[in-house]
């Protein structure tokens, strides 16, 4: 008895489902009943009319096969369903399952949205609608389309797939996978992204989050590219009303005109405002023909004009500096792109072989391929190291450094110089004095990134110390400081490295009662030799 009661109750849960999913119809016009293989088909004309639950299907015509509970509809679909109207020329509606396949011409429609078809299949229960041959969904911020979509009513989520294009009032993005949130307006692509905004500026990333309403995106392992230069960074960010882009870890901004590439932990490019800012461990690149000029720092500034004078970058503080033939470091610098002129400032020490040159103030001017000259402002110092350890030095208020093949090839010095040479024997081993000259001018010439010769001007005036006369304060010029620890490697440029605050100039002493080294002398004589048969073969070329 108790099982049979279960029975009834459960058949007549049954019936009493089955009827409320049945689709009842009205049609004003001709109503025809066919049976064809054993089923009821019903052909209605002129406002037909179905209904199950809350929803509604209107047309101009339709046949409904009561059996499968489905109708085809023709002609002036259309679906109401909550807040949902969908409208279509054609219908297949699955009334047991609650799911309208629609066909041509399909426009979807909830609240602010629109949705654009030919191909959806949209779930009544779940409202859960998809298109499958392109489509395109509309809102009051933005357009989007693909070749497949999902949209979930309920979640105020759509889901778009392949050849996928969001077009907003400031930007165009494609990707192939993009989650969208209709009430936010935010937009999360996966996979590979390109952004376009109206001002030409274009984004490439690896996925990212687009608040569209508000012209903010964060996107990560991704580059964005302007006019002028290419920001990449591990994760990016960029604000499109302000302008304002920003990019974490490993960043790297490369200026599309000039073959620089600027590289650091973090940075931003401030396009309302014309600059560029890179900082931890800055690094710029100067990409020339055989080599590359290195210049690290903590902070570096690009700064955009319209005015090519004023295109420059700065770089501050501890710079270091590293090209093949030319090390140096500065307290700051500025590199004048349309010159090519790098001006390091505060007390600068360049090296170049065996030389290292100081000033106040140092003009580097490059080619595409290398080291043009030097310009060496105010208190200018050079100190060239000799095969045996000694330092000849020259001071004077300018200085002019010339290179040729990347080597040094000569200098001019103007005012006040002053110079202290070691006078060497034929084996360049047994120092025979000291020459203390002063002058205005002088120029000299070098080969082998060696001293040669020199050419003193107007009344120079200057005396000659024999080594057994020769005191400690006769060994250097005044302000002497050799500082070879702090000349940087290419390590250096990519890890900073750390000094003792205080400079130590090195140990000049020398013994001139040491005898020198039969090895040393015969080495000496045969490098003079050297020297002088490519000196005559210059002269000879002249």
């Amino acid at each position: 008895m108790q099982n049979y009661l279960i029975f009834l109750t459960f058949l007549l849960f049954s019936l009493t489902s089955t009827a409320q999913k049945r689709l009842k119809y009205t049609a004003k016009g001709k109503q025809e009943v066919v049976r064809k293989k054993g089923q009821s088909i019903r052909y209605l004309i002129d406002s037909v009319v179905f209904v199950q639950k809350e929803t509604t299907v209107y047309c101009d015509s339709a046949i409904y096969i009561r059996t499968r509970n489905q109708l085809k509809a023709y002609d002036n679909v259309k679906i109401t369903n909550d807040s949902t109207v969908v409208k279509s020329d054609r219908l297949l509606y699955l009334g047991d399952d609650r799911i309208a396949q629609l066909r041509e011409d399909v426009v979807y429609k909830r609240g602010y949205q629109e949705l654009y078809t030919d191909h959806l299949d949209y779930n009544l229960d779940s409202e859960i609608a998809y298109y499958f041959y392109g489509g395109q969904l509309i809102d009051t911020t933005n357009i989007l389309s693909s070749t497949l979509g999902y949209f979930y009513a309920k979640e105020n989520i759509a889901r778009f797939y392949q050849s996928v294009v969001l077009t907003s009032p400031e930007f165009t993005l494609k990707t192939d996978t993009l989650r969208y949130n209709t009430l936010s307006k935010i937009a999360y692509s996966f996979g590979p992204t390109e952004i376009i905004n109206k001002e030409g500026t274009t984004i490439y990333a690896n996925g990212g989050e687009f608040q569209t309403e508000i012209n903010q995106t964060e996107i990560s392992s991704g580059n964005i590219e302007t006019s002028e230069y290419i920001l990449n960074g591990e994760k990016l960010f960029f604000d499109n009303f302000k302008q304002y882009y920003l990019g974490e870890g490993n960043v790297k901004l490369t200026s599309k005109d000039n073959n620089l590439i600027l590289l650091g932990d973090e940075g931003y490019h401030d396009k309302a405002n014309g600059f560029s800012k890179i900082y931890g461990n800055a690094i710029m690149k100067k990409i020339m023909q055989l080599d590359t000029f290195y210049v690290a720092a903590d902070t570096m500034v690009a700064i955009e004009s319209e005015y090519d004078s004023a295109k420059r970058i700065l770089a501050y503080p501890e710079i270091r500096i590293f090209k093949m033939n030319v090390q140096g470091i500065a307290d700051s610098t500025a590199y004048f792109l349309s010159d090519s002129i790098i001006m390091l400032y505060q007390n600068p020490v360049l090296w170049t072989g065996e030389n290292q040159v100081l000033s106040d103030t140092i003009a580097i001017h490059l080619s595409d391929s290398s080291v043009e000259k030097m310009d060496l402002k105010r208190n200018a110092f050079l100190i060239s190291k000799d095969s045996v350890s000694n330092f000849n030095q020259i001071k004077g208020r300018l200085m002019n450094i010339y290179f040729q093949d990347e080597n040094l090839n000569y200098i001019n010095i103007n005012g006040n110089c002053e110079s202290l040479f070691h006078s060497m024997d034929e084996t360049d081993t047994i120092l025979l004095g000291i020459n203390k000259m002063l002058t205005s001018n002088m120029t000299i010439r070098f080969l082998n990134n060696q001293i040669h010769n020199f050419t003193l001007y107007k009344s120079p005036e200057g005396r000659f110390i024999p080594p057994h006369m020769i005191t400690e304060t006769d060994k250097t010029l005044d302000n002497f400081n050799w500082i070879i620890d702090r000349r940087p490697s290419l390590q250096d440029i990519f890890t900073k490295p750390v000094y003792n605050e205080i400079l130590v100039p090195l140990d000049n002493d020398y013994n001139i009662n040491d005898k020198p080294n039969e090895l040393k002398i015969k080495e000496n004589r045969k490098n003079r030799q050297e020297r002088e048969k490519g000196n005559s073969l210059q002269r000879s070329r002249n």
